[in-house]
Parts: C-alpha cells; sequence; structure tokens
C-alpha cells in the first residue's frame, strides 16, 4: 500500500512528466536509429563508393547491438535506476552519430551504428516500460498506447527529416546534428525523469524469482507473438516494393499504401491503450493477431481492392496492436520488476526476426513470387493466435498499482 500512496502522493504532474519525456526518447531514438538509418546509409555508400551489401552490413550491425545490449537496462535500473539508464543511453547514441559522422571506412560505419543500437535499447522500450508502469500503476495501459503512438511518429517524420538534413549539409553534417540532439535528449531526460518509488512486496516481484515468467506457458506465447509480428513487420517493409512492383504497382502506390497501414496503426494504438479500460488485453492480443495474418494474406494476393481494403487496417492496427497487448500483459502477469525483465528478453529473441526478409527471398528466388513467403507467415500467426486466446486471466493480487 505504502507505493499505492507515494503514487497517490506524487500526483499527475510527475506522471505526466516522466510519460512525456521516455516518449520524447523513443521518438526521436525511433526516427534516427531506426527509420532513418537507412536513409543515411544510401548517402553514405554513394559518396564512400560502398556496396549495397557493405553499407546494409551497419543496418544489421545496428540492429545485432540493439538486441544484444536489450537486457543491460534490466541490469543497470537496479543499479542506478531508470532515470541515469535513459540519460546514458542519449548519451551512447550521441557517441555512435559521432563515431558514424566521420566512418571514412567500414569498421568505423560498423562502430558507429553499433554504438547506436545500442544506445537506443538503453533509451527506449524495457526502461521506459519500468519508468511507466512504476508512476502509472495500473493506469499504464493507456500511457502505453500513447507512448507506441509517439515511436510510430517517429518512424514517419525520420526518413523525411534525414532527407531534407542530408540534401542540405551533407551526412557528416546530419549525424554531427543529431549527436547534437541526442545531447540535448540526455540533459531534457536528467530534467524530467525521476525514478518511480519501490513497488510493495505483496504482488509478484516479491513472491518469486525475477526470470520466473521464462517458465511459464503465458510469457512463451507472449514471446512468440511479438518475434512473430516483428518478422512480419520486417518481411513485409522489405517483400512489399517488389511482390507489389510484380503486380504492377508504381513505386509511389507501394510507398502510399506502406505509410497509410502506418498511420492506421499509429492512430488505432493510440486510441486502443484508452479501450483497454474495458477490453481484456488477453482479449486484445488474439484479435490483433488475427488481423495480422488477414492483412498479410491480403498482401500476397497483390490486388489493389484486397491491399487497399484489408492489408492496410488489417495489418496496420493489428502489428501495431501485439506490441500494446504484450506490453500490458507483462504488468498484469508478472508485475512491474519481472515484467521488464521479461520485456527484456523478449527485445532480445526478436532479433530471430531479421531472418524474415532473407528468408523470404529465399523463397521468392525458389518460387518466383514472395506471395507463398507470405502465406507461410501468415499462416504462422494461427497457432500464435490460438495460444494466445487460452492465456489465462492474471492472479488478482497482480492487477492492482503495486504489481
Amino acid at each position: 500500500m505504502r507505493a499505492s500512496a507515494a503514487l497517490a502522493a506524487a500526483g499527475p504532474p510527475r506522471e505526466v512528466m516522466v510519460f512525456a519525456g521516455c516518449s520524447i526518447a523513443l521518438l526521436f531514438g525511433q526516427g534516427v536509429v531506426f527509420a532513418a538509418l537507412g536513409v543515411a546509409l544510401h548517402a553514405m555508400a554513394r559518396d564512400m563508393g560502398w556496396s549495397a551489401a557493405a553499407a546494409g552490413g551497419g543496418f544489421t550491425a545496428m540492429i545485432v547491438a540493439a538486441c544484444l545490449a536489450a537486457t543491460l537496462p534490466v541490469w543497470l535500473i537496479a543499479r542506478i535506476g531508470g532515470r541515469w539508464t535513459m540519460t546514458g543511453g542519449a548519451l551512447v547514441m550521441a557517441c555512435g552519430f559521432l563515431v558514424a559522422s566521420e566512418a571514412s571506412t567500414l569498421p568505423l560505419l560498423t562502430l558507429g551504428t553499433a554504438l547506436s543500437g545500442a544506445g537506443f535499447s538503453l533509451l527506449a522500450n524495457t526502461p521506459a516500460f519500468a519508468m511507466i508502469t512504476g508512476w502509472s500503476g495500473d493506469r499504464a495501459g493507456r500511457w502505453f498506447g500513447l507512448y507506441l503512438m509517439a515511436g510510430a511518429a517517429g518512424t514517419a517524420a525520420g526518413p523525411i527529416a534525414a532527407q531534407s538534413l542530408i540534401a542540405g549539409i551533407g551526412w557528416p553534417g546530419y549525424w554531427r546534428t543529431m549527436a547534437l540532439c541526442a545531447l540535448l535528449l540526455a540533459g531534457l531526460l536528467a530534467g524530467l525523469l525521476r525514478d518511480p518509488p519501490r513497488p510493495s512486496a505483496r504482488g509478484m516481484d516479491g513472491a518469486r524469482p525475477l526470470m520466473a515468467p521464462l517458465a511459464s506457458f503465458a510469457y512463451a506465447v507472449m514471446a512468440g507473438a511479438m518475434v512473430l509480428t516483428q518478422a512480419a513487420i520486417l518481411t513485409v517493409f522489405s517483400a512489399a516494393p517488389a511482390h507489389l512492383g510484380g503486380h504492377g504497382w508504381n513505386g509511389s502506390q507501394v510507398a502510399a499504401a506502406l505509410g497509410l497501414q502506418g498511420l492506421v496503426g499509429a492512430l488505432g494504438t493510440g486510441l486502443s491503450g484508452f479501450v483497454l479500460r474495458r477490453v481484456p488485453a488477453r482479449t486484445m492480443l488474439p484479435a490483433a493477431l488475427l488481423a495480422e495474418a488477414a492483412g498479410i494474406a491480403a498482401l500476397a494476393s497483390g490486388g489493389p481492392l484486397t491491399v487497399n481494403a484489408l492489408f492496410v487496417p488489417a495489418f496496420g492496427l493489428g502489428s501495431c496492436l501485439v506490441t500494446l497487448a504484450v506490453t500490458v500483459l507483462l504488468v498484469d502477469h508478472f508485475g512491474q520488476r519481472a515484467g521488464t525483465a521479461g520485456l527484456a528478453l523478449i527485445w532480445t529473441l526478436a532479433g530471430a526476426a531479421s531472418a524474415g526478409p532473407w528468408l523470404a527471398g529465399l523463397t521468392a528466388d525458389a518460387a518466383g513470387s514472395y506471395a507463398p513467403a507470405l502465406l507461410g507467415l501468415a499462416a504462422l500467426l494461427l497457432p500464435a493466435a490460438l495460444g494466445a486466446m487460452l492465456i489465462p486471466a492474471p492472479h488478482p493480487i497482480l492487477s492492482g498499482p503495486d504489481a
């Protein structure tokens, strides 16, 4: 009860300030490190004479480093707190951007992108999960929706901003500007964030080992749903241009469809955080997985009607709501500390999703079309949805803000 009293005494302003800091960090990190990196790498490869494969290695290094660093926040939060973990992540990102601005060789490029990916993992998702749940308690669901919406906004704005800056000041200037922004972000986070009160020992956190979720059926389903969803997102964005081009779509039409599904997902995620007051997350998860599967199947058909009428809303909303539902379920079932550890491990496992585009490419080479790979991916989501339907209700002791 002391943790609940502390939350009430802190009042909404601190809760809102922590949420704002976490959201700004995700918007910036998602926009620069993930969404805009391809734009920057393309410009660097063109100027430095690197092959596409060599430049792509920089993106791979970022993903690998982000996945390997995903569990570090659990260890750091226990020792220095979420505030300084996230602030340190912004500083590591700034170092990565500065190295990238001087990347005259591929090893320097790899170091710069790896530091950027590691910094992102210290800055977003897992530490923000701990901070938001720590301050918001049973109100966290609505904040998670808005938090993920901020990430979607970064995904939309990042490539546009990068393209404009690189055209004006070149890629070295772009990376230096992003390094300065990361330093300013570190100062902002240090000022806005405060670590939440310690949770009560009444809930799961005081009753079971930190990594106890790993032994449960519910956690296995949540992790599988997230990894499959990340594989679906990467595969769809990798395969859609070539797949739809083979069905007569031009580049602008493909970009419009992909952009619109992202917009649908962003808006739906923001609103669904409030819907969670009436719809349990364990109901939302299987529905989202089924919508995602239907959207991928529609994309496989390649027809304008099915893509625009089904893929855009179903995949856009479904792929985003899986992340939201799993995030809320982790709190409901395992509490703040164990849920944070479980989320960190999920993001580490999500590194396996990077094999999705590669496997889809192999299938397309063998079959002459991406359709079999897309349909196979949709089929894999069906047993995941069935498993999600079988997730038991959380124990009542875990449903309050102390959990």
